[in-house]
């Protein structure tokens, strides 16, 4: 064999991660272990730390040092993914880890399909599978961003192609504190040549028990919006389709101007005040004007919070919208302003009505 058919990616920045575990996840299928390799960025670490940690795994595995003084995952994977040989390639955080039986069937899945791309399942450590992306009922291959949902899931867990990520000019976005992967995701979905959706596959598991986490603590509303400011100012909606287009930006209102709403409940949690409100308004505006009928498929409940970031942004009214949304009741959870939509495929009723057709949480697993 020439070389390894996968590359998996492995950031770490910090030695209290359990990077044995991750690195040893890839791994444990050993029917495939050859077709493996593992490169593990030591970000800021001297690279004989972690190779010593990692000298029990048993596998293909190298560490690579890489300084920037950033506390951003961005510089590392870059770094990593430029280094890639392999057909195939992917990102993990350190303190992630595989099911069992995961990179058998990921790999038996594009040896066979050859996809752009293939998505796996996640799910958090301890929980039950996520069902992010809710693709179409029965579908698993060839997806579509807009009818398939995949701008829900920005970060490219999983597989992607090497030559297609490098076609594309694919790369995470350095100077982020999160969203570093927004671009990386929404490029890949909309214009790869063929996605495919691990459905049967087992899980990539996000680890809860990291000591630290480089995205977490207090964000200014500017460092929380930076990952979608970045992609409108440089032109990225223009890339896509009128349908992907739309579909992007009802995602990026529904997760991150409501999301950036709602997680400012009093006027305190405003740090500069009105100028906040108005910059997310601003955002808003932006975001609305990407497509037509971007607000029809949100619920009576956050078309009060839009619609009042657009009438009055102030923090009087933003709170005071939030504070009763709160509150709302299920006609206002789940119809549209326009009752005739609420089943639209970007509306809260339909998103239920698919949680229930096709079941994918599960019990709770370790």
């Amino acid at each position: 064999m020439s070389g390894p058919l996968v590359e998996l990616v492995i950031a770490c920045h910090d030695a209290r991660r359990p990077i044995e575990r991750a690195v040893a996840s890839v791994f444990q299928d050993a029917d495939v272990r050859e077709l493996v390799r593992v490169t593990v960025v030591a970000h800021g670490l001297e690279a004989e730390l972690l190779t010593d940690r990692l000298a029990g795994v048993v596998g293909d595995w190298r560490v690579v040092p890489f300084v920037d003084g950033v506390r951003s995952a961005a510089g590392p994977y870059n770094h990593g993914l430029a280094q890639v040989t392999a057909d195939y390639c992917g990102v993990m955080g350190s303190d992630d880890f595989l099911e069992p039986g995961a990179m058998r069937s990921w790999i038996a899945h594009v040896r066979e399909a050859r996809p752009a791309a293939a998505i796996a399942r996640i799910r958090l450590q301890g929980q039950g599978v996520m069902p992010n992306p809710l693709v179409r009922l029965g579908r698993r291959d060839r997806l579509d961003a807009a009818k398939d949902r995949l701008f829900y899931r920005t970060a490219p867990l999983g597989l992607v192609e090497t030559a297609e990520m490098r076609r594309l000019g694919l790369h995470m976005t350095e100077g982020l504190r999160v969203g570093e992967d927004f671009e990386f995701g929404i490029r890949l979905w909309a214009l790869g040549r063929r996605v495919d959706f691990l459905g049967g596959s087992p899980c990539y598991v996000i680890g809860t028990d990291a000591a630290e986490r480089t995205t977490y603590g207090a964000m200014s509303l500017r460092e929380w919006m930076a990952p979608v400011t970045g992609l409108l100012e440089r032109g990225v909606p223009a890339e896509l389709t009128p349908a992907h287009r739309r579909s992007l930006a009802i995602k990026l209102v529904r997760i991150s101007v409501l999301g950036g709403a709602q997680a400012r409940r009093t006027p305190a949690d405003w740090l500069e005040g009105d100028d906040d409100v108005r910059f997310l308004a601003e955002v808003l505006r932006d975001l609305l004007a990407l497509a037509p009928r971007v607000r029809s498929p949100f619920d009576r409940r956050d078309r009060r919070i839009l619609d009042g970031l657009l009438a009055e942004p102030t923090t009087a009214r933003v709170t005071a919208d939030v504070a009763a949304s709160a509150g709302a009741g299920r006609r206002e959870r789940w119809l549209t302003k326009n009752p005739l939509l609420s089943l639209g495929r970007e509306t809260t009723l339909r998103r239920y009505l698919l949680y229930y057709l096709k079941r994918e949480r599960k019990a709770p697993i370790t």
